[in-house]
């Protein structure tokens, strides 16, 4: 029998089929152009949505830091709060702090130098006072060390209690003392001094109240200032 063969165009599309070659890919006229227009487009509306994102997480900051001194971690969970995209918020952090807007230890050196002047706290209370505001906890280590200074700490404690001390003046020696004392060690004073500094203060109490009397007379007479006396009158 004879063989037949060919070679016409469909014998070669069927050995281009059986190989797997595939023809190559033709762009219609001005197809490139249009892809690269909207990839740059789409890169610019994220450009612009990136920038208005940066100015909203700025204007949210500066107000926060207009009304008082904040951490680097009140900042940041503000941000978080208020849904600003975390990569501009962490550029913001940064911002903030490259310009000195944010300075955690800054910061712990001022609250705790207000802290001491005006509620005379101690350093247990200075550090819990601290850590709620979030600060950085070599920040307020190297703060609290500063003012690590012993002779004015009981100056400061001695001046606490004798405040607190004459509020104290309807209750007998033993109770105020011990309320004295319970007072300071919530105001982060504790110790042999704080227990010093509370009966200093209730012996200038005493002092102010019974006058020059002796000690053991005016320990009676303190003794008695809580009672209550009864007066009978005699028709």
């Amino acid at each position: 029998m004879p063989t037949s063969r060919s070679t016409g165009q469909g014998d070669d599309e069927s050995v281009e089929h059986a190989t797997g070659a595939l023809a190559p890919v033709t762009f219609l006229p001005g197809a490139r152009e249009a892809h690269a227009e909207r990839e740059s487009l789409a890169a610019a509306e994220a450009l612009a949505s990136r920038e208005a994102e940066a100015r909203r997480a700025e204007n949210v900051t500066m107000h926060a830091l207009t009304r008082r001194g904040q951490s680097r971690a009140e900042v940041a969970d503000l941000l978080r709060r208020r849904e600003i995209d975390p990569v501009v918020a962490e550029a913001e952090l940064d911002r903030l702090e490259s310009v000195g807007l944010i300075d955690d230890r800054a910061l712990a050196a001022d609250l705790v130098d207000r802290l001491r002047s005006r509620k005379k706290l101690g350093p247990s209370a200075l550090r819990n006072e601290l850590m709620q505001r979030k600060l950085d906890r070599s920040a307020i280590d190297e703060a609290l060390t500063e003012t690590d200074d012993e002779t004015s700490d009981d100056d400061l404690v001695v001046e606490l209690a004798r405040d607190r001390a004459r509020r104290l003046g309807g209750l007998d020696r033993s109770t105020a003392e011990r309320r004295l004392v319970d007072f300071l060690a919530r105001k982060g004073h504790t110790g042999s001094s704080a227990r010093e500094a509370a009966r200093r203060a209730l012996d200038d109490r005493d002092d102010e109240l019974f006058g020059s009397a002796s000690g053991s007379d005016r320990g009676s007479a303190s003794s008695s200032a809580g009672a209550t006396v009864h007066r009978v009158e005699f028709r």
